[in-house]
């Protein structure tokens, strides 16, 4: 009688625990509120020998450019700036949810661009309801 009563309480387990994980693993799409954004700043070092700030900016251009398409987002026209020497900033509508910003962050810190070492400094959401007016900015 015990061997099926312990069967029984290892499969209800094993069940409940597969349920947990299934909900913590899968992907939900959220939509982002009308006017929401996401705001990103990244450092970014080029390991090589000759490393004009121009080369620099321009690979991470790029890396930027392939990472949005990852969480289907577009680049704000003329948000991309260069705040101090290799540490830039940039503007992704509309606004990411949580699981989005992990993704944005996971590419941008992959070694996609050959030699180009990405380090995000900074990834937040703001939406209207946080009392900021997203046309402002």
């Amino acid at each position: 009688m015990r061997r099926p009563l312990v069967w029984l309480a290892l499969a209800v387990l094993t069940a409940v625990g597969v349920l947990l994980l299934r909900a913590e693993l899968m992907t939900v799409e959220v939509d982002a509120p009308e006017g929401s954004f996401t705001d990103v700043v990244v450092a970014a070092n080029v390991k090589q020998e000759d490393d004009p700030e121009a080369v620099r900016e321009e690979m991470t251009r790029g890396l930027v450019s392939t990472c949005r398409l990852l969480v289907n987002a577009d680049v704000v026209a003329e948000s991309f700036l260069t705040v101090e020497p290799g540490v830039f900033a940039f503007r992704l509508r509309p606004g990411l949810d949580e699981f989005e910003r992990r993704e944005l962050r996971g590419c941008l810190t992959d070694a996609r661009v050959q030699h180009l070492l990405v380090d995000v400094l900074h990834l937040q959401t703001v939406t209207p309801a946080d009392g900021v007016d997203a046309r402002d900015r």
